[in-house]
């Protein structure tokens, strides 16, 4: 560790750096004023055309017709200002996502500060449950996970080594690490993503035509006007007559209802959307999805649960799927389709009894304040799934697991070793060794004291599996009579138990929405 990372920055500089770069929050976008919004919505070429035949009824004393246009033009505004607040009301959330506070080293001394203080160099300090306050680069990390769905959409997580970067508003599922911050406020990841909020956007399809409708509508209904006007005046006709029959002519001529129309379409089809959860911010753009013929989609969280689960479950004697969806332990272990028999459940509960002792994930019960009814994790979101497997299969819980077998040393994951391993007191000076990683970093026979022809079947199931599209991890344990030196030196000499396959399982109306693009004429990729 560098002397500067030992003691961080002084708070005199902290401040001059502070004032050069601004607070380390998301900038609030600037109000725009109602009577901003207001005229942008009376610009519209179709509405400046309704405004003028106000003018038109007015000038020729026809005020009943007058006061329904002008009541047209008051509805259209009305709703379409509306929407915009309301939409602009929800973008403005995105500020929820920073963390209000953050642990940095200044002076020599860990200290608790509001994000909005850190500023670039700031020593930051992360563990397990922290939301990252800003960028910064890892000098020191310990089995550092981080869940970056928000800014990838991937839902499993990523492994952090030190030199890597952390981008705020990411999430600390595992680990501690020491970052120097890098970037804060608008300058990070965070913040670049709030300015493209604010970017300006090409007219819709919709306000591209209803503005050529309304310049056509104007410039046809001005030459009608100035030629019966015209033509009125060469017959003899009176001149104050022509100028009255020109400006009813030109009020009959505009289609009074067609905005208020357009925006009660609009107007619904925003509320349906919301219904659906999907925010629309401005109103023509709802027009504009009808007009899609090609719709890229991010699998993980869009098509997928977005969170890992348990599917199969392999060992040298049997084989079994496991059902159910999410961190719920519900679900059933079937073997050929059946439910399996004690016999045949016993490797399967040895195999996932490990991997609940290996494991530093904790499963939380549903709350439906907090979690909307549904089993939510703490820790990695794989370990938290064999937690899910463990319970399913009726595996003792982790709490009695912690009393009855507990922990006495680990080796973390990371990058390198690829697995994790740990111990547990057995009873009588025993140790349990359990296990856990990439099948390449455990089927191997300075690990395993399998026969060769049981690790070949094992790295053949392991590469089907991943074939088909699962993330596999390969478990082992052994029985100790002494404490080992070093955890690590107990990877050695221990018996194969099986393999896991993970999956992300689909929504359930996945497939229903897709057949529904496709019959739309949408092609989804």
């Amino acid at each position: 560790m560098s002397a500067g990372a030992a003691t961080g920055l002084t708070e005199a500089e902290a401040a001059r750096r502070l004032a050069d770069t601004g607070p380390n929050e998301v900038a609030a976008r600037k109000p725009v004023r109602l009577h901003h919004r207001v005229l942008a919505q009376l610009t519209d070429p179709l509405i400046m055309v309704l405004l003028g035949a106000v003018a038109l009824t007015l000038a020729i004393g026809d005020h009943p017709d007058a006061i329904v246009i002008g009541l047209v033009v008051l509805v259209n505004t009305t709703v379409g200002v509306a929407q915009e607040i309301r939409a602009d009301n929800a973008v403005a959330a995105l500020s929820a996502l920073t963390a209000p506070h953050a642990r940095v080293r200044r002076d020599g001394a860990v200290r608790d500060l509001p994000a909005a203080s850190i500023v670039p160099g700031d020593v930051l300090l992360v563990g397990e449950g922290d939301i990252v306050a800003a960028d910064a680069e890892l000098t020191e990390a310990s089995a550092v996970l981080v869940d970056e769905a928000m800014l990838t959409g991937e839902s499993v997580p990523v492994d952090k080594d030190p030199g890597t970067t952390l981008s705020a508003g990411t999430v600390v599922v595992r680990g501690r690490g020491v970052a120097t911050v890098t970037a804060t406020g608008a300058s990070s990841a965070l913040g670049r993503i709030a300015t493209l909020l604010d970017e300006r956007r090409e007219p819709t399809p919709l306000q591209r035509r209803l503005a050529a409708l309304g310049r056509v509508l104007a410039a046809v209904t001005l030459a009608l006007c100035v030629l019966v006007f015209t033509l009125g005046l060469v017959r003899g006709l009176p001149l104050g007559t022509m100028a009255v029959t020109a400006i009813s002519l030109a009020v009959a001529a505009v289609p009074e209802s067609l905005p208020a129309v357009v925006t009660l379409a609009l107007a619904l089809g925003a509320r349906r959307m919301a219904a659906r959860h999907a925010l629309v911010r401005r109103l023509p753009a709802v027009e504009t999805l009808g007009s899609v013929s090609a719709l890229a989609i991010d699998k993980t969280g869009t098509l997928t649960e977005g969170r890992m689960v348990v599917q199969r479950v392999w060992t040298p004697r049997t084989s079994a799927e496991l059902t159910g969806v999410g961190y719920e332990p519900e679900g059933e272990v079937l073997v050929a389709g059946r439910p399996a028999e004690a016999d045949e459940l016993e490797p399967l509960t040895d195999l996932l009894t490990v991997t609940a002792l290996c494991n530093d994930a904790t499963l939380r019960p549903a709350d439906d304040k907090a979690s909307d009814g549904r089993w939510t994790a703490l820790g990695d979101p794989m370990e938290a799934a064999l937690l899910t497997a463990a319970a399913k299969a009726g595996c003792t819980e982790p709490t009695e697991l912690s009393v009855t077998r507990p922990r006495i040393g680990e080796a973390p994951f990371d990058s390198l070793r690829r697995r994790m391993t740990t111990l547990h007191a057995a009873g009588e000076g025993r140790v349990l060794v359990c296990l856990k990683g990439a099948p390449e970093a455990v089927l191997d026979p300075a690990v395993l004291i399998d026969p060769p022809d049981a690790l070949a079947a094992a790295r053949q199931e392991a590469a089907r599996l991943a074939t088909r599209g699962h993330r596999v991890l390969a478990v082992a344990s052994g029985m100790r009579d002494d404490i080992p030196s070093t955890v690590t030196a107990a990877e050695t000499g221990l018996t194969l138990l099986g393999l896991v396959a993970f999956s992300d399982p689909p929504k359930p109306h996945a497939a229903a929405t897709l057949a529904s693009c496709r019959a739309a004429g949408i092609t989804p990729s």
